[in-house]
């Protein structure tokens, strides 16, 4: 075996061995179905929502607003009102009726039991350019059932 051969030989194993490629990361997986009525008008139906392990080498961090899209927001439970925002910026080109994955890494990861809640909206631009949010948004509680 020749010098580059080992050399490539042993990137390899330090990869492998590092866990980058064989172990996973946790992230928040949300189901969505929606259906149209009046017009055209979407509504959700339903989420589901769990966690997921993926490989460690997918970022599933900041994408590219899509609109019209499906906006994914998860929101750590503090307790008391309100909470903060542990999710990445999240969105799927909203194509019309029908189920819609969104998978996001999470900024801060909470403990097994915390409760999170996963707000869904979609969303659009009118011809002036302005913000449209067909209503109504939905949430979904979830606790996570797994150490993050």
């Amino acid at each position: 075996m020749g010098r580059t051969e080992a050399v490539a030989m042993l990137l390899i194993l330090l990869i492998a061995a590092s866990g980058c490629v064989t172990s996973g990361k946790t992230v928040i997986k949300s189901k969505v179905l929606i259906t149209e009525y009046e017009e055209g008008v979407p509504e959700i139906v339903s989420i589901d929502v769990s966690t997921e392990t993926v490989s460690a080498l997918r970022k599933y961090q900041e994408s590219s607003m899509c609109i019209p899209g499906v906006y994914m927001k998860c929101i750590q439970s503090t307790g008391g009102i309100g909470g903060y925002q542990i999710d990445y910026w999240r969105s799927v080109e909203y194509t019309g009726a029908g189920e819609y994955e969104i998978l996001s890494e999470l900024k801060k990861m909470p403990e097994k039991g915390d409760r999170i809640d996963v707000t869904i909206t979609i969303e659009d631009v009118d011809e002036t350019g302005s913000l449209i949010k067909s209503p109504p948004r939905k949430t979904k509680q979830f606790r996570g059932d797994v150490d993050f």
